[in-house]
C-alpha cells in the first residue's frame, strides 16, 4: 500500500518533515494534503513536491500548541495490494509542550544552482547547528545562532551531475534530514551507440506549473549504413507529460538527421521528473535524459514559451554556410542558426540573373540619353530675324 514516513512527536515549532511513496492512480498534490488539530481543519504554511516516484511534505509548525495533530492525504486513489482504494491516508502527531531548538526553512528543495537554508534558534540561549553534507556540496561545519536569531547556511555545488542529497542538520536535542534534489542543465555528450544517437544527450526544461511546451531535439545515423524501422519510447515516469513526434522513423540513411519534435505538459504541482526517452531498433537503442522541472509562476525567457530547439550545429558536426555559400545538400534548422551537414560552396550566379542584369542596366543607360537629347538637343533656338 502507501508508505507514510512521519515522526510520531514534535517539539513546538520544528519543521515537519514527511515522505510519501506508493502506487498512486492519482497523483497527490498540495490540494490533497489537510492537517488536523483533534477533528477540526487548521491553517498550516506547508509545501508538496514529486522527487521522482516520491512525494515530499514539508509543514511549518511556528504557534502551534501541544495538542494531538494529524495529516491526512484526500481524494486520492492508489493500489491496496490488487484493488483500487479511496480510503483517506492519515497519519497522527503529537506537538510537545517542550520548544525545539531551530526550525529550518525550506524542508526541502529542488534546484540546479548553488542554494541556501534558512535556520531560526527557537531557544533563550546560544545553540550550535551542525551541517553535515556529501563531498557533492560545500559548506560550513558548524553554524552558531544567538537566541531568536535568523542566518542563512550556503552550499555550493561541487558537482554537474544530477543527484539527491540528504543534508543532516542537528543540534543538542533535534536532528533534522532535508532532502534536496540538484538537477543537471548541462548539456553532454553520450557515448555514441552503433549507428545513432540523440543530439544533445541531455535536456532540461523549467516550465509553469499547469502548462505547456515544445522541444525539438535530433537522431543523428553516425553509422555507415541506412537505418530502418526505429521506434520511439519514453520512460513511465515521463509518459503523463510527453508526446513525440514522429513515434516512429522509416528509414535514416547515412550521414543524415532527423529532427523529434517533444511537446511538454507539466503537472499542476511543483515537482521534478528525470526519464529517458529511447530510440529503438532491432539491434540497436539509444536515449536522450529528460529533466523535467515544474515551477509555481515560473515565467520563461523571452522566446522559451513557445517551439525551442536545443540541438546546436556544433552538437551535429555540421557548418553554418556564410552568406555567400550554400549547403551542397539539404540543411536543418538549429539553435544557433541553418545547419549545413555536407559541404559550404560558393553561390554560382546562375545565366538568366546576369542577362537579366545586363538588361536593367541598358535599360538604365538609354533612359538616361533620351532624358540629356530631350534637355539639351530638344529645345529650339530663338533668332532676331
Amino acid at each position: 500500500a502507501v508508505e507514510f514516513q512521519l515522526k510520531e512527536v514534535f517539539d513546538k515549532g520544528e519543521t515537519l518533515l514527511a515522505k510519501v511513496s506508493g502506487n498512486f492512480l492519482e497523483q497527490p498534490g498540495k490540494d490533497n494534503v489537510f492537517f488536523y488539530r483533534g477533528t477540526v481543519r487548521i491553517p498550516v504554511v506547508y509545501a508538496v513536491a514529486r522527487i521522482n516516484d516520491e512525494f515530499y511534505i514539508y509543514a511549518l509548525l511556528t504557534g502551534k500548541d501541544e495538542g494531538n495533530y494529524s495529516v491526512a492525504l484526500e481524494n486520492i486513489r492508489y493500489m491496496k495490494g490488487a484493488e483500487i482504494s479511496e480510503e483517506d491516508i492519515v497519519r497522527n502527531f503529537i506537538i510537545t509542550g517542550e520548544t525545539a531548538d531551530f526550525s529550518v526553512n525550506p524542508g526541502f528543495l529542488i534546484t540546479s544552482e548553488d542554494f541556501s537554508l534558512e535556520l531560526q534558534n527557537l531557544q533563550e540561549s546560544r545553540i550550535t547547528v551542525k551541517i553535515t553534507v556529501s563531498e557533492k556540496l560545500e559548506a560550513t561545519d558548524s553554524l552558531d545562532l544567538k537566541s531568536g536569531e535568523t542566518k542563512k547556511i550556503n552550499f555550493k555545488l561541487n558537482t554537474q551531475e544530477s543527484f539527491l542529497e540528504e543534508i543532516k542538520l542537528s543540534s543538542e536535542n533535534i536532528n533534522y534530514s532535508v532532502p534536496v534534489f540538484i538537477f543537471s542543465t548541462v548539456t553532454t555528450e553520450e557515448k555514441k551507440d552503433e549507428g545513432f544517437e540523440f543530439q544533445p544527450g541531455i535536456v532540461s526544461v523549467s516550465m509553469a506549473t499547469d502548462s505547456d511546451a515544445k522541444r525539438i531535439i535530433y537522431l543523428v545515423n553516425t553509422g555507415k549504413e541506412t537505418i530502418e524501422n526505429i521506434i520511439f519510447s519514453v520512460s513511465g515516469i515521463l509518459e503523463p507529460y510527453v508526446i513525440l513526434s514522429p513515434e516512429t522513423i522509416n528509414d535514416l540513411e547515412e550521414n543524415s538527421t532527423e529532427k523529434l519534435e517533444i511537446f511538454l505538459i507539466s503537472d499542476t504541482e511543483v515537482a521534478v521528473i528525470e526519464g529517458k526517452i529511447t530510440a529503438h531498433t532491432e539491434n540497436f537503442s539509444t536515449s536522450v535524459t529528460l529533466v523535467l522541472n515544474f515551477i509555481k509562476d515560473y515565467i520563461p525567457a523571452e522566446g522559451e514559451d513557445k517551439e525551442v530547439i536545443v540541438t546546436t550545429c556544433g552538437q551535429l558536426e555540421g557548418i553554418i554556410c556564410s552568406q555567400e555559400e550554400e549547403c551542397s545538400e539539404e540543411s536543418v534548422f538549429v539553435r544557433d542558426g541553418v545547419c549545413c551537414l555536407a559541404q559550404c560552396q560558393e553561390v554560382k550566379e546562375s545565366s538568366t540573373g546576369k542577362i537579366m542584369g545586363w538588361l536593367i542596366i541598358t535599360a538604365i543607360i538609354l533612359a538616361l540619353f533620351w532624358f540629356f537629347k530631350k534637355r539639351y538637343f530638344g529645345v529650339k533656338r530663338k533668332t532676331g530675324f
